[in-house]
């Protein structure tokens, strides 16, 4: 039985990945693509091996309470010691996400190595946002059991240092103090190449930037904020090197990719949250492990494809839509989707003051795919249709369409109540 890990470096474009994760042996592929464009649908994919739609998972129904079996869960009933270290926020605050895992350890706490350390992440759960939050926790430090040094240390890493945010470094040190032992899954999500981007210290000042930035009347900086993502990225490679060469030495199998890409001007947008652009659904993949060859492959494949991979890994047997990306790769369709922008990007449009219509027209959902000859064929925007690439079909607007038609609809009756520490959380990542 081999232990896999599998590593999300939340946001980050594949150009980007190339530029600065050359260090990065293994097999890579160039041409992966995610089954959408934010968080929450493409790790669903991850997680079940099918399209969001089918299993329930989108912007009005951000839970994972499907019927389908998880990897988590596969890999639980096999036998295995399921554990992860996720900074993402959306998957911790959002029920279902943490079926199958032993061990789900959130952002607040990635970096708490011992018991001695104050439980900042519990705390943060139990109270709500603002000053009454942090002087409470403070006065918590000097409790009896807890170390009140390292507790204070790590308290003003949590919420001082702007860097320490995207969870690499804290995902650093607790990979480095964890005895993994054998027969393990572990799942990880970075968040570092993520708005806000947090350039290193002693560098540019972290920049923030948010869908509706693209379609308001005010003025965006975008050198700055394409060099505060470019300045991010290069610190995020430089801390998963330590990560990734000490997960290699703790499993058998390790494998890195993206979950989707980022939008910096391109095409007149912003951020994550709209468009099926391959800027946003083109990820980093590579899978690294003893008998794994190094080598490129250039055919298309999906996010879904990892999933089956690593159940063949293990010897686990999973239902999944994709293929082991380790066999020959033969062509065949692949989907994206997007169900338009999230209930709670109205405020953000009201706030930037954009145009009711405007909400309106990009909450219109999007679907593309990619051929089985390679091309790469979507609708760019509500009413435009772009084809990347050659194709022999002639009418690709109609394969689309038959293969939408394979999917579920979401319903408008899906919608969850944002807690006010989720409605905080979203809001700082560019989302609310």
């Amino acid at each position: 039985m081999a232990s896999v890990a599998v590593v999300v470096l939340d946001t980050l474009r594949y150009d980007s990945f190339t530029e600065e994760f050359d260090w990065l042996d293994g097999k890579r592929f160039s041409r992966a693509y995610s089954t959408s464009h934010w968080t929450v649908p493409a790790h669903a994919s991850l997680f079940t091996g099918e399209y969001a739609s089918n299993v329930g998972v989108h912007g009005r129904s951000p839970t994972l309470d499907c019927e389908k079996q998880t990897l988590a869960e596969a890999f639980q009933q096999a036998g295995y010691r399921t554990r992860a270290f996720n900074a993402n926020t959306q998957l911790t605050q959002y029920e279902g996400w943490d079926r199958g895992f032993d061990e789900f350890v959130g952002k607040a706490n990635l970096g708490r190595t011992d018991d001695a350390i104050f439980d900042w992440g519990r705390h943060i759960d139990e109270t709500s946002p603002g000053l009454r939050r942090h002087f409470a926790g403070l006065a918590r430090c000097f409790s009896p059991h807890v170390d009140t040094v390292r507790s204070l240390q790590y308290g003003y890493e949590l919420f001082q240092n702007e860097a320490y945010r995207g969870g690499a470094e804290a995902v650093a040190k607790r990979v480095a103090a964890t005895d993994f032992g054998d027969e393990v899954f572990l799942f990880v999500n970075l968040m570092d190449a993520h708005t806000p981007y947090y350039p290193p210290p002693g560098s540019d000042d972290s920049a923030t930037v948010v869908v509706a930035d693209a379609f308001s009347e005010a003025a965006v900086d975008g050198d700055r904020l394409r060099a505060a993502y470019r300045q991010s990225v290069g610190r995020l490679s430089e801390l998963y090197q330590d990560i990734h060469a000490a997960l290699c030495d703790s499993f058998d199998y390790v494998i890195t990719l993206s979950d989707h890409g980022e939008l910096l001007g391109e095409h007149g947008l912003w951020n994550h949250s709209v468009s099926l652009h391959p800027e946003l659904v083109q990820i980093p993949l590579v899978i690294n492990g003893p008998d794994i060859e190094p080598g490129r492959c250039h055919e298309p494949v999906s996010i879904l494809d990892v999933h089956q991979t690593i159940g063949d890994l293990a010897g686990i047997d999973v239902d999944s839509a994709g293929r082991n990306l380790l066999d020959d790769i033969l062509p065949t369709e692949y989907l994206v989707e997007s169900h338009g922008l999230l209930p709670f990007h109205e405020a953000q449009f009201e706030r930037e003051d954009v145009s009711r219509e405007c909400f309106e027209r990009w909450q219109q959902p999007l679907y593309g795919f990619l051929t089985r000859d390679g091309a790469y064929c979507y609708e760019s925007e509500p009413g435009e249709f772009c084809c990347l690439g050659e194709t022999a079909l002639m009418e690709p607007q109609n394969r689309l369409a038959e293969l939408t038609a394979q999917l579920e609809e979401p319903t408008d009756d899906d919608r969850h109540e944002v807690s006010e520490d989720l409605r905080s959380q979203l809001k700082q990542l560019g989302y609310a």
